[in-house]
């Protein structure tokens, strides 16, 4: 299990106690990603594609009709931390505005909340500003 995962497997900074769009998964929204997944697309994404505002590009691992869009996430280092790690395949979940990571054994091993339009970062580089 990724060491950022909560209970209900989501991605989420220290300190971030958010359910907003971009921010962690509520365990409602978790289960509705596993049991009503809707179209899942298989994409490929790194660590390198997340950027350091917490935008990230999504681009489908295969041929596929039409873009996919560009996603934001609350904490853009702990996504890449946890991309760094990961060894398995990424989903797009459109209907829940979700990126599902599986492990080798096709086994949910995290979730990530996202959102098109970009918010306050909550990861430790944003706070540190602070004085």
């Amino acid at each position: 299990m990724l060491r950022h995962l909560t209970e209900n497997g989501s991605v989420r900074s220290d300190g971030c106690e958010r359910y907003a769009a971009g921010h962690q998964v509520h365990w409602i929204h978790a289960k509705k990603c596993r049991q009503e997944p809707g179209q899942a697309v298989e994409i490929l994404l790194t660590a390198g594609d997340v950027r350091d505002d917490g935008w990230v590009e999504l681009r489908a691992a295969f041929d596929y009709a039409g873009g996919l869009p560009e996603v934001w996430t609350h904490a853009p280092d702990v996504l890449r931390e946890a991309l760094a790690g990961h060894r398995g395949r990424v989903y797009w979940l459109s209907r829940w505005h979700a990126l599902k990571l599986l492990n080798g054994d096709d086994r949910v091993a995290g979730l990530v909340n996202v959102a098109f339009v970009s918010g306050e970062l909550c990861g430790a580089a944003a706070g540190s500003s602070q004085p």
